[in-house]
């Protein structure tokens, strides 16, 4: 059986919090009291934020009722052919709330109204209609919330009951007419899916596990099941848990610091690194957050070009400007992407100044000051670090190089990455090499990086034109005299080469969105992941190999990559 994923990233960090709590309550020690209530504090705060709410709507026993008990496995739901909601109800389920609300359009105005207030409050939206398909009342209904008041890019269709038609005969038909009520929006769009909720959770109840699992299968509520996880990924929401999850890794990493310190010296210095990393973490974030921002930009954009070139083809449109505009389209393609390129090296270069900054402001600090005022520590903060591809200017560092720490050193001699370290003169507490560090935001995009010439998108833009063009010759205007038959005809084939135009550009687009996240993600992997790294191994370096091998030590240190698994599998 499938399963939500922000369900299950929900439930390992909830359990990992309260093993996190449960140990901590057991560390008595005076110094670390102001820091884990700090960490218990922050957690509480950012837990109340990790609140997913879905809404199910649309015409009343559709069956959302039974999707949320097949979802929950909650026999208590209320459900039946009448109508068995009266007002919006939430069914808790951790942190993720399905929310059944009163099927619209069924006589009961009062029910209409709680229904559709209620959109605007859920994060996410699951129309559901059944194999009968839109009526004129939900289809107009449909259209009025998704496209006039602009909650299309919240919305997953759902096509339920499969069961009451003969669905290996009807189901592109069902799917078909459906996405004449929704057009522009695609099947891949909407996450459409065509399932039997009552099926699958008849199926749950049949000991046979042959028997079972056919029913499963037919009913294709696994099928669901992943396309609502694309749906809650493709809209950003599990990043929801990343926040929580980076606050443990900060705080654990502090917490060990502190119980692996050899002395005073090296307590400090650890909680110098903590800081720094927390920096450069927050620091990814931010920048992954704006780049992807820019990234779905100019795939929205490029989907809408789609739509307005597909709107062009007309019963009664012009071919020469059908053709003029297909070639402008083009041209605005290209420039989107350039403009886009720019804002993200724009973007790439802010974050750095903003992270040097921050760097320099720890630098300043009374920890920083107290760990360079040590006689046999030398610091060297003049480290280069150079933006190639940008403007080649060069950035004073923080803390660059500890040099001379053979007798700070002595206090974590046991350890034998730190005695080497120590030899060698505790090399980049803010660097990738001993010297200097290249953000290399120049081999991220190159001089003259364009997304659709690395993977041959103007092919794809030029076939696009060719389609156009095509159709303008293969679909005559129609005049007076034309039959019936011969309007629906060339009114479905007009759909058909509207839907070749859309689904062209929206190749394009992922394609676009495809080569940026691909080299946004080597972009990252070169500078934030490796500082991280090499940071990761100075403090491994400076722990003692004998404090970390104490009970309490071990085990936060398996919390930590618990942790570090769970935020792996959500970026």
């Amino acid at each position: 059986m499938e399963s939500i994923q922000f369900k299950i990233a929900e439930e390992r960090t909830n359990k990992l919090i309260e093993s996190i709590n449960f140990k901590i309550k057991e560390i008595k020690d005076d110094e670390l009291v102001f820091v884990i209530d700090e960490f218990k504090n922050k957690l509480i705060d950012l837990q109340k934020k990790i609140k997913l709410e879905i809404a199910f709507i649309g015409q009343y026993s559709a069956g959302k009722s039974t999707i949320i008990s097949a979802l929950t496995s909650n026999k208590n739901i209320k459900i039946g052919q009448d109508i068995t909601t009266d007002i919006p109800k939430a069914y808790p389920w951790g942190k993720l709330f399905l929310i059944d609300t009163p099927g619209i359009y069924a006589g009961r105005p009062d029910h209409d109204k709680v229904s559709l207030e209620y959109m605007d409050k859920a994060d996410l939206l699951i129309y559901v209609i059944t194999s009968q398909g839109f009526s004129d009342e939900t289809a107009e209904n449909f259209k009025k919330i998704a496209f006039i008041e602009n909650r299309i890019d919240k919305i997953m269709l759902v096509i339920n009951k499969s069961s009451q038609g003969d669905k290996d005969v009807s189901l592109m038909n069902w799917i078909s007419d459906a996405l004449k009520i929704t057009e522009p929006k695609t099947e891949d769009d909407l996450f459409l899916s065509v399932i039997d909720a009552q099926d699958y959770s008849e199926a749950l109840e049949i000991e046979d596990e042959k028997d079972q699992n056919e029913l499963i299968e037919y009913s294709d509520f696994n099928n669901f099941i992943k396309n609502l996880n694309n749906f809650i990924s493709n809209k950003g929401i599990m990043g929801r848990l990343i926040a929580p999850l980076n606050l443990i890794e900060t705080s654990l990493n502090k917490i060990i610091n502190y119980l692996t310190a050899g002395n005073d010296d090296t307590k400090n210095l650890l909680e110098l690194l903590n800081r720094k990393r927390f920096r450069i973490v927050e620091s990814r974030k931010n920048i992954s957050d704006i780049v992807y921002g820019h990234i779905n930009t100019i795939v929205s954009e490029i989907k809408k070009e789609g739509n307005k070139i597909a709107n062009l083809i007309e019963k009664d449109g012009d071919k020469d400007i059908l053709d003029s505009e297909s070639k402008n389209s083009i041209d605005h393609l290209k420039d989107l992407t350039d403009d886009i390129s720019k804002k993200i090296e724009h973007s790439i270069e802010s974050e750095f100044s903003q992270l040097q900054n921050e760097l320099d402001i720890l630098m300043q600090s009374e920890l920083a000051q107290t760990l360079i005022n040590q006689k046999f520590i030398k610091v060297n903060f003049n480290t280069d670090i150079e933006i190639n591809g940008i403007d080649k200017t060069k950035i004073n560092s923080g803390i660059d190089i500890l040099k001379n720490v053979s007798r700070f050193a002595d206090g974590f001699a046991t350890n034998k990455n730190a005695t080497k370290l120590g030899l060698e003169g505790l090399k980049k507490v803010s660097g990738s090499e001993a010297h200097k560090v290249i953000y290399n935001v120049g081999k991220f995009f190159g001089h003259n990086f364009k997304p659709y010439e690395a993977v041959k998108y103007a092919e794809k833009v030029a076939k696009v034109g060719s389609i156009v063009g095509k159709v303008a010759v293969v679909l005559p205007f129609l005049v007076a005299g034309y039959e019936e038959y011969a309007e629906k005809k060339y009114a479905e084939k007009i759909k058909v080469e509207r839907q070749k135009i859309r689904k062209s550009y929206d190749d394009i687009a992922n394609n676009i969105k495809f080569s940026f996240a691909k080299q946004f993600d080597v972009f990252v992997m070169e500078s934030y992941e490796l500082e991280l790294s090499n940071t990761d191994n100075i403090i491994k370096g400076i722990r003692n190999s004998d404090k970390l091998n104490k009970k309490d030590v071990l085990q936060l240190q398996d919390y930590l990559v618990e942790n570090n698994n769970i935020l792996n599998e959500l970026n």
